[in-house]
């Protein structure tokens, strides 16, 4: 996460960037290989399951604040981006086996963490554009307007799951 901050800075070299891009793919490539190995040797857990959940969150949670900071994106996308996590974590709170029901949108959650990837991503490459070539041609209505599309269908992705699994909580009432 600290080296997601590079990008808050305005002197960012072409090593910082690297490094930075570097850092975050290896904790990306080790999130997904830690996964497999706990499903291949059969030790997943709801704890790891919680704690592995938790630590991509943080990832994502630091890096849409360095882009907030940095790119000035509307405040009111990133508290929709933030708020349906703080509502995730309620719903696995209230709901009796929620591990077991979370199967269920589990394509949804993956589909919705990819599409969020990739819009933390774009920022990240126009950063790169910018410090290997002195400019800024991403700098233009339909790169932001793709930035923009994109991360409200994110949103829309996540709040519907998000609908889907309130209702366990009400299940569980009844």
């Amino acid at each position: 996460m600290a080296a997601a901050v590079v990008f808050m800075s305005p002197w960012i070299t072409r090593r910082t960037w690297l490094a930075t891009v570097i850092v975050i793919a290896v904790a990306m490539i080790t999130d997904a290989f830690d996964g497999y190995l706990a499903r291949r040797w059969r030790v997943t857990s709801e704890a790891g399951y919680v704690l592995d959940a938790m630590g991509d969150r943080s990832i994502h949670l630091a890096l849409i604040l360095v882009v907030f900071v940095h790119y000035q994106v509307n405040a009111v996308l990133i508290w929709l981006l933030v708020l349906r996590d703080i509502a995730i974590y309620a719903v696995r709170v209230l709901t009796r086996d929620w591990l077991a029901r979370s199967r269920e949108l589990q394509w949804l959650s993956r589909f919705h963490a990819t599409n969020l990837r990739i819009w933390l991503a774009s920022y990240y490459l126009r950063d790169g554009i910018r410090v290997f070539t002195g400019r800024d041609p991403l700098d233009v209505f339909w790169f932001e307007c793709t930035q923009t599309l994109l991360v409200a269908f994110t949103i829309v992705l996540s709040y519907y799951g998000l609908t889907r699994s309130l209702g366990w909580i009400t299940d569980d009432q009844v």
